[in-house]
């Protein structure tokens, strides 16, 4: 068979890469045979234009091409198995598609990092393409590999404490966070009071938009789910609870308790969840959070930005395929981790290919990655 608390000091966050270079003017995507002279390696290589920050490119491994598809032919399709757009990279399973594909990090080039995680620059700036694309020709053990599929990861975290004897959990009241409201411009510092298998308390003060800190009064919002539901949703504008399906409901924060499916999370609106615009800053001690008189500006510092949505993860975003600005060039450098990509989870005989990301510049300008693959083996 195949096998298959995160915490933001105040002025400390990391920000998402949101442009590098310029946007390309080359729509092409171009496919080729690498070998080199410099290596007996042969692979397959793609260039993608994922330049728009919208649209994703969807790519078959089995013929290698480019695929002609809209968001909502993807949705149902398993003719892909990856999707590209900028620096983000989507499975064809989990989540994210229909179909079953996985992937395991195979190789995570240590050597390119020291001890505390930080990239070597020497190393990465003296990297040779050719040689690394020798780890694409290595027989992986596919059983020894942590394989895994695109899951949704809330961005709000360590809000609950458990009980492992008696299997309840109950409200963090050690900490709080700073939540940014689904209009995307007004924000909240939120403590929980409650929080439960079936109920829910907040206690919020807010900072209206286009202002810079709190005004009025602390206000309590209570809520609990519903016979048989596994979600509810608060508004904490309106200071109710709302209908998480409607379309047209401004929801700031969902509440999800399924244990039978393992999910007890809370959600923002936005990202996963919703069309809002909304995010969470935090975990903050609660007594450190008390004393915030803004939601944006914190000792002359603006923290707007640093705000994290929830998304979704899969090994390429816990273990990224780049470095960001080794050289003050605002570039990424390649890190050449090798990735093995089982085309189905649920087949033994299925294929496996090795991956790389070895170029974001290839069509000339940023957003357009360069792939390269090479089938591994047909089954186990």
């Amino acid at each position: 068979m195949k096998q298959r608390y995160q915490s933001l000091s105040v002025l400390v966050a990391a920000m998402l890469l949101a442009s590098c270079g310029s946007s390309s003017d080359d729509n092409d995507n171009d496919a080729s045979t690498g070998d080199s002279d410099e290596s007996d390696v042969s692979y397959t290589s793609l260039k993608i234009n994922a330049a728009d920050y919208d649209a994703w490119q969807y790519v078959s491994l089995a013929t290698g091409d480019v695929l002609d598809l809209t968001d909502v032919e993807a949705a149902t399709s398993t003719d892909w198995q990856l999707a590209f757009r900028r620096t983000a990279i989507k499975l064809n399973g989990g989540v994210s598609g229909s179909g079953t594909v996985q992937v395991a990090l195979a190789d995570a080039q240590e050597e390119f990092y020291d001890s505390e995680g930080n990239a070597d620059v020497s190393v990465f700036t003296n990297a040779v393409a050719d040689t690394e694309a020798e780890a694409l020709t290595v027989s992986y053990d596919a059983t020894a590999l942590s394989f895994s599929t695109d899951a949704n990861e809330p961005a709000w975290s360590d809000w609950y404490v458990y009980d492992a004897t008696t299997h309840q959990i109950a409200a963090n009241t050690s900490v709080g966070w700073l939540l940014r409201h689904a209009d995307g411009s007004t924000y909240s510092k939120v403590f929980l009071d409650v929080a439960n298998y079936t109920d829910i308390t907040v206690r919020f003060t807010t900072q209206a938009a286009d202002t810079v800190q709190f005004a009025g009064s602390e206000q309590t919002l209570s809520a609990t789910l519903a016979t048989d539901a596994t979600v509810l949703c608060l508004d904490l504008d309106a200071v109710a609870e709302v209908d998480c399906d409607d379309a047209g409901s401004d929801w700031d924060l969902r509440y999800e308790i399924d244990t039978a499916a393992r999910a007890v999370n809370i959600w923002t609106n936005g990202g996963v969840y919703g069309a809002g615009s909304g995010a969470v800053f935090g975990t903050i001690e609660a007594t450190e959070l008390a004393a915030y008189t803004s939601a944006t500006m914190v000792d002359s510092y603006d923290i707007s930005a640093h705000y994290a949505a929830d998304s979704s993860s899969n090994p390429f975003t816990d273990n990224s395929w780049y470095a960001y600005n080794l050289n003050e060039g605002h570039l990424l450098w390649p890190n050449f981790r090798t990735y093995l990509i089982d085309l189905d989870s649920t087949d033994d005989s299925a294929d496996y290919f090795t991956l790389q990301v070895a170029d974001y510049y290839s069509l000339g300008a940023s957003g357009s990655p360069e792939i390269r693959f090479q089938l591994m083996s047909t089954g186990e």
